[in-house]
């Protein structure tokens, strides 16, 4: 392959680089007050969890989950999904079935 050829295959593919969905992420916010925010926004952004009598509580990344849910199903939900944020190192499950 010619130099020619070789400058422009790296000119192209320079130009194309920015358009390939190769990006640099942000970081992620491990503090507290970034790890209760994305729980929050996570279990709200379930349909068919009712959160509305649940209380978060994040400290030194341990995430306390307290209140009512609807059923045994909702809790397992719950505690599997806020196990999965990254950032949280442990969660308490303190949460309370409704009859």
């Amino acid at each position: 392959m010619s130099h020619s050829k070789i400058f422009a295959l790296l000119l192209l593919t320079i130009a194309v680089l920015p358009f390939s969905g190769c990006r640099a992420r942000a970081p992620i916010d491990r503090s507290d007050a970034g790890i209760t925010a994305r729980v929050k926004t996570e279990l709200r952004s379930q349909s068919d969890l009712n959160v509305r009598y649940l209380d978060i509580y994040c400290h030194m990344r341990i995430v306390t989950l307290s209140g009512m849910v609807d059923s045994h199903d909702q809790k397992r939900k719950i505690s599997r999904l806020v196990r999965r944020i990254p950032g949280v190192r442990q969660v308490i499950i303190n949460l309370v079935v409704k009859d």
